[in-house]
């Protein structure tokens, strides 16, 4: 296989999973600041496989999603475990979060409020703002009620509001 036939197949594959892989894995780490890590670290090692000329297939592609996911929990409890993340505005910091204030926001601010919140405002908000998902979605995939998710959104928003006139 030539590079740029590895490089097609990678990014077929690539436009074809994304989605689905990055709600996955929203949905199964702890820290949403390490999504954007894991993810790229799965498509290592899909492009890996590619260059090695290995049969590759969804059953194939997700197990390496179960993989990366077991090798960022057994990282994370070896050594991060009650310790302080490195703040990652990778995540955020390239979209506005429309949070309709009057003030310009301080990203970083947002962001470490967010995370002092339950793991499922987090992952809403990261659904919402940077996957850009509709609300019946984001419902449907955490197994929530759309009002739920509405809610959540809503008075974070106005706890957000409330904390950064602070």
């Amino acid at each position: 296989m030539t590079s740029q036939e590895a490089l097609d197949l990678f990014n077929k594959i690539y436009e074809d999973t994304y989605a689905e892989i990055t709600r996955y894995v929203v949905l199964n780490v702890a820290n949403i600041s390490d999504v954007s890590d894991i993810v790229q670290n799965i498509y290592v090692g899909v492009y890996k496989s590619i260059l090695k000329n290995k049969e590759i297939n969804k059953a194939y592609i997700w197990g390496i999603v179960k993989k990366k996911i077991k090798d960022y929990y057994r990282f994370f409890y070896k050594f991060h475990l009650n310790t302080v993340y490195k703040e990652d505005m990778d995540l955020i910091e390239s979209k506005d979060l429309k949070l309709d204030l009057s003030l310009k926001y301080d990203i970083n601010l947002v962001w470490k409020y967010l995370k002092k919140k339950n793991v499922i405002i987090a992952k809403i908000f990261y659904l919402y703002y940077m996957e850009e998902m509709k609300i019946r979605e984001i419902a449907d995939l955490l197994n929530l009620t759309e009002s739920n998710v509405k809610h959540y959104i809503y008075r974070t928003l106005e706890e957000l509001n409330k904390y950064i006139e602070r």
